[in-house]
């Protein structure tokens, strides 16, 4: 709570700054280290990835957390449900939801790690979720963290 008033992690400190929230620690370090792009350079696609952090931020995260947390589960099941098919839509002829690799399809990774936890599977009646999923979850950077 001295930190960050919402009373959540993560939280960055960088000097004398504290940053929270994943999505804005996302981008301030994105921003920081910028010889590692992981946004687009354009202004219609940075504003995609953007919606898409949203999305999941708002929605997906905020589903699977009540079920999670043993709140409104079967509710929360199937708006997660929903928020997939929807994702499924949006990831068809897709390699990346925003274009190239960026912030967008990194803010889904952990959600992508937690499924167990989540009470939800992707599986076959998801293929574009789940070749995405793949994707990210096979990257060498993801698959060497613990």
């Amino acid at each position: 709570m001295e930190l960050n008033p919402y009373g959540k992690v993560p939280v960055l400190v960088d000097g004398d700054g504290v940053i929270y929230e994943s999505a804005i620690i996302n981008e301030y370090l994105e921003e920081k280290y910028p010889g590692i792009p992981l946004m687009p350079k354009d202004s219609l696609q940075r504003s995609r990835a953007r919606i898409w952090i949203d999305y999941c931020n708002t929605r997906l995260q905020a589903a699977a957390g009540n079920i999670a947390h043993d709140h409104e589960v079967e509710k929360s099941k199937e708006r997660l449900r929903g928020y997939l098919e929807t994702l499924n839509q949006e990831m068809r002829d897709r390699e990346y939801i925003a274009g190239e690799y960026s912030l967008a399809d990194i803010t889904y990774i952990p959600f992508f790690c937690r499924l167990q936890r989540y009470q939800t599977t992707i599986s076959n009646d998801l293929p574009h979720v789940k070749a995405w999923m793949q994707r990210l979850l096979d990257r060498p950077v993801v698959r060497a963290t613990p």
